[in-house]
């Protein structure tokens, strides 16, 4: 039992000892705040004293940033300046802020840069640039570029025509413009305008070089050039539809616009294809035939036709102003013919030589019959480079009555891998009776590799059929499909993604710059023609049903008791 003297101690104990603390506590904080307080006496004195020092150091280092600061916007100028001198791209990102850019906008402007590169060397350049309308390439070429070149060169004559007067006036305006603006003066103090040949219609740089716009099929009399630009010679479809309009710009060009290139001078077109045989498709087709210049022809599609070197297939030229979406609708709304044109840059004949625009007969894509007998046969061309031909494998399907279904079509520029990897998917997805190729040696080289992998993916029912051209040339070994074709006979998948390219090769066969899918599938025509017996579909026969199938019924069903009959009532 505990003493209550001795709790009430204790517990009077504890009061002085908290008591105690609290007293040293309070000691502690009081002496804290003197210190703080004679800290701060002391710098107040302390800045008293060395104020004006103080201040002097201050301003001394915000003038030092300030002037690193000027120093460093100085040589960002500097820099921008040069390239803006040096590069077209640059120069308009400078003169016009906020331009939106992509990729293919680059490319063109790398492109005019090497073109007046070349006119500077003399070369004689030739240069074709092909584009989706709506997609700045008249901003680029029309307007920035002869400025920028006028600026590096003021002793340069540049004509620039359009299929209206207007419009390459309209042009000439925002060219003279960019002369008279302060910034572009910075960059290029020595291009400056004629005080006295102002005009819009044409004018003149103090150093004799000039602007003339002119319409397409005008007079550009007394007027030379160092550069002729082309921007869009053809205004709608009804003058791209026009043979007589599309022959009256060949003619002005051949008889007004060219003469009037200056020696060692520059060729630029920027045009959207409207029909086969207008301007570029002529210029083209002189070359191919080695009677015209030597072009360089860049085709920018809408949407991406096979893996190029900055987009992969199906993707969309400029995807910030024209999303993939909004291509499809485009696509949708105009039909094949013009978006092959305007859009791809791939402008379909209105007829075929060899063969015929009312031969190509069609059924819905994925809805052909279900009895059919599939054929598969290719042309090989090895390789990945732009400059190697198309690899493309056909595959048809062979119906009751011997007429062609065009099932699928692969095409594309192929290692030897690549090849076999098409081969076996055909295989799996079409099941073909058999893949022909030519036997030669392309088809040879990939022989052994492909027995190899038909063992290793163990596709068995993979049989290629050489087939052999003796004396015949692609014409000839066309025959059988031609035949096949003018008889009505071979139909094509309506809506397939790769129908466009192929029907459009096959309107420009013999002549055409590629034959690689009309030589696939003539070769499988050919192939078939040849076939003693080629197996055609033909619907399964009902089994007639014997005791055998109904065994399992008569197993599971109840069997019939047997009926006692009595031998005395027999």
């Amino acid at each position: 039992m505990t003493n209550p003297i001795d709790e009430e101690s204790e517990k009077l104990r504890q009061q002085r000892l908290a008591r105690k603390a609290e007293k040293e506590a309070s000691r502690k904080a009081r002496a804290e705040r003197k210190k703080r307080t004679r800290h701060k006496h002391r710098q107040r004195r302390y800045i008293e004293r060395h104020k004006e020092e103080l201040k002097a150091k201050r301003q001394a280092a915000t003038a030092e940033r300030r002037q690193k600061s000027a120093a460093n916007k100085a040589e960002q100028e500097l820099a921008s300046r040069t390239l803006a001198r040096r590069h077209l791209l640059p120069y308009v990102k400078r003169m016009m802020p906020g331009y939106e850019d992509g990729w293919v906008h680059k490319d063109i402007c790398l492109r005019l840069e090497r073109f007046l590169k070349d006119v500077e060397d003399g070369k004689q350049p030739r240069l074709m640039l092909q584009m989706p309308p709506r997609h700045g390439k008249s901003l680029l070429a029309s307007q920035y570029f002869p400025a920028w070149a006028l600026g590096q060169h003021p002793d340069y004559e540049i004509i620039s025509s359009s299929y209206s007067g207007s419009l390459a006036t309209g042009f000439s305006r925002k060219v003279r413009t960019q002369l008279r603006d302060p910034a572009f003066s910075v960059l290029f103090p020595e291009a400056k305008l004629d005080k006295d040949n102002q005009n819009a219609e044409g004018w003149l740089t103090t150093k004799g070089g000039g602007f003339v716009p002119a319409g397409v099929g005008g007079a550009i009399t007394g007027k030379g050039a160092h550069i002729l630009i082309i921007d869009d010679p053809v205004k709608n479809a009804e003058e791209a539809e026009s043979e007589t309009s599309r022959q009256n710009v060949k003619d002005w060009y051949a008889s007004t616009a060219y003469t009037r290139l200056a020696p060692k001078s520059g060729v630029l077109i920027i045009q959207t294809r409207w029909h086969d045989d207008d301007l570029s498709g002529w210029l083209e087709a002189q070359m191919r035939k080695g009677e015209g210049d030597n072009w360089e022809i860049i085709r920018y599609p809408g949407i991406a036709e096979e893996d190029e070197k900055y987009r992969r297939k199906g993707e969309a030229l400029h995807p910030a102003r024209y999303p993939l979406a909004m291509l499809k609708k485009i696509q949708l709304a105009v039909g094949p013919r013009v978006w092959n044109a305007l859009y791809q840059q791939n402008p379909t004949p209105d007829d075929g030589e060899y063969f015929k625009r009312e031969q190509v007969k069609y059924y819905p894509y994925g809805k052909q019959p279900h009895l059919l007998t599939t054929y598969a046969a290719w042309d090989f061309a090895i390789g990945k480079n732009e400059t190697n031909d198309y690899t493309v494998g056909v595959v048809i399907g062979l119906d009751e009555d011997g007429n062609f279904w065009l099932l699928d079509v692969r095409r594309g520029r192929w290692g030897s891998d690549e090849i076999i990897d098409q081969m076996i998917d055909v295989q799996r997805t079409w099941k073909p009776e058999m893949h022909g190729a030519e036997q030669g040696q392309i088809s040879m080289s990939i022989g052994p590799f492909l027995d190899k992998r038909i063992s290793e993916e163990k596709v068995w029912d993979l049989h290629v059929e050489p087939l052999t051209t003796g004396r015949r040339d692609k014409q000839a070994r066309a025959r059988t499909l031609q035949g096949m074709m003018q008889a009505m006979r071979v139909y094509f998948p309506l809506g397939a993604p790769w129908l466009d390219v192929l029907v459009t090769e096959m309107l420009r066969f013999p002549n055409g710059k590629h034959d690689d899918q009309v030589d696939a599938f003539a070769w499988v025509a050919l192939m078939l023609s040849e076939m003693t017996t080629p197996r055609l579909p033909r619907a399964r026969a009902q089994k007639k049903r014997s005791w055998k199938d109904k065994l399992p019924q008569l197993v599971k069903g109840k069997r019939r008791k047997p009926v006692r009959r009595n031998h005395m009532t027999s």
